[in-house]
């Protein structure tokens, strides 16, 4: 097993060392994990169980990849490579708006990768070129300096908000749902006694027990994106405010 010394920092600041042999390589095994995390998320993962998918001895790991830490860290930029979106795209709006919805469509697919984005560097080869893509879109808007990472921010933190509560959701209806019978009458009971404090809101609660989750949380997803667009677009039109002077002045 490799030091402490070599296994620190990202997997992408060391080079990858040549394979030993046709039957392993460092893709092979990353392969395996994604699809280990997403069968079982994280619990899952371990080098010995990577290790038994490949049938080959935990101990062989340890020359593609030095920790699990750096395997999470190989296996998030592998499914950053399914976020399309095209950097040459003639309208902005669109542009980033293809990259948003295939970033949410990835996340839902890979539900593990959303908390690797909070810990991990993101210095692999598919993130940068996914956030340089954003920017240059971004670019093309009229954002510059500051202003443009924070509105590249916005997006992102959009996408992720979204996923995050669509998952929240879909788990709590799941959750409730393995109650056992009479959880629905339950909660009917509970919207009529808080309906005179809070009519609104019990009301809206009552309507989304007849909802089509994903249906409505794509509609959601769209809507918050229009809204983020449109607040993008007119911030852009505006003239730029100080800091934005400074920022494209220093450059």
């Amino acid at each position: 097993m490799p030091s402490s010394e070599s296994s620190g920092g990202s997997v992408w600041l060391r080079p990858e060392r040549p394979p030993r042999d046709r039957q392993l390589t460092r893709e092979r095994i990353v392969d395996v994990a994604a699809a280990v995390l997403d069968a079982e998320g994280h619990r899952g993962l371990s080098m010995r169980r990577v290790a038994t998918e490949l049938g080959v001895t935990a101990g062989s790991l340890y020359w593609y990849v030095h920790t699990k830490d750096d395997l999470l860290e190989l296996a998030l930029d592998r499914v950053l490579a399914e976020v399309r979106a095209d950097p040459g795209t003639s309208d902005w709006r669109d542009g980033l708006a293809a990259l948003a919805r295939s970033n949410r469509a990835m996340l839902l697919r890979h539900r593990w990768a959303l908390s690797e984005l909070t810990v991990r560097p993101n210095l692999g080869p598919n993130a940068l070129a996914l956030a340089e893509t954003g920017l240059r879109l971004l670019e093309r808007a009229g954002f510059v300096g500051s202003d443009l990472d924070a509105a590249m921010a916005a997006v992102n933190d959009h996408v992720v908000g979204a996923v995050i509560a669509e998952v929240a959701w879909r788990d709590t209806l799941a959750r409730m749902s393995g109650t056992g019978s009479g959880w629905d009458e339950r909660a009917a009971e509970y919207l009529r006694q808080i309906a005179e404090r809070h009519p609104t809101l019990a009301g809206r609660m009552a309507a989304t027990g007849e909802i089509d989750v994903e249906r409505e949380s794509e509609r959601r997803f769209a809507f918050g994106l229009g809204c983020l667009l449109d607040g993008l677009a007119t911030r852009c039109a505006t003239p730029f405010p100080s800091s934005r002077h400074r920022d494209a002045g220093s450059r």
